[in-house]
């Protein structure tokens, strides 16, 4: 080595800072992460929620596939969604609900662009003369009575 400062012999590498370690991580992924958490905790309580107040329709289902099944479907059905839509709009509004205003109000609560037309025929029909249900009109009624059902998702009105 010469004493020359511009020797191109005295050069040395760069000096390289040490590696950054993966632990422990920075402040700022604990809040991300606890954050993360907590909004993960409060989906999964909000969606027990949910699968708790509609237990009554994945009940009312059963029923309308049991009475599907039976001779009687139609008033069977019938009966079977007034008793869940007074849990989704509360009695006060639907008890006193008979013959065509009865099939107006599940005309008009149905969920949008699900045909209703042969549930509310039926229906009007039970009122009009009770007349005897064949079986393939009976499975027509009761995929009519469960897609109704299924729009009633999150709809309660009573307190528990």
């Amino acid at each position: 080595m010469s004493g020359d400062p511009g020797d191109l012999a005295n050069m040395a590498d760069l000096a390289l800072p040490p590696a950054i370690a993966f632990w422990p991580p920075a402040v700022g992924i604990w809040i991300v992460g606890s954050a993360a958490v907590a909004a993960l905790a409060v989906f999964g309580w909000r969606a027990l929620q949910r699968y708790r107040a509609d237990g009554y329709l994945r009940r009312a289902a059963k029923e309308v596939d049991s009475a599907a099944r039976d001779g009687d479907a139609v008033g069977a059905i019938s009966a079977v969604l007034k008793r869940a839509a007074m849990v989704a709009y509360g009695r006060e509004r639907v008890a006193a609900l008979t013959g065509s205003s009865w099939t107006a109000f599940i005309r008009a609560t149905a969920p949008s662009g699900t045909p209703m037309d042969g549930l509310a025929a039926r229906l009007d029909a039970l009122f009009a003369a009770n007349d005897g249900a064949q079986a393939p009109a009976q499975v027509a009624l009761a995929t009519e009575a469960k897609a109704w059902l299924r729009g009633q998702r999150g709809r309660v009105s009573g307190r528990r």
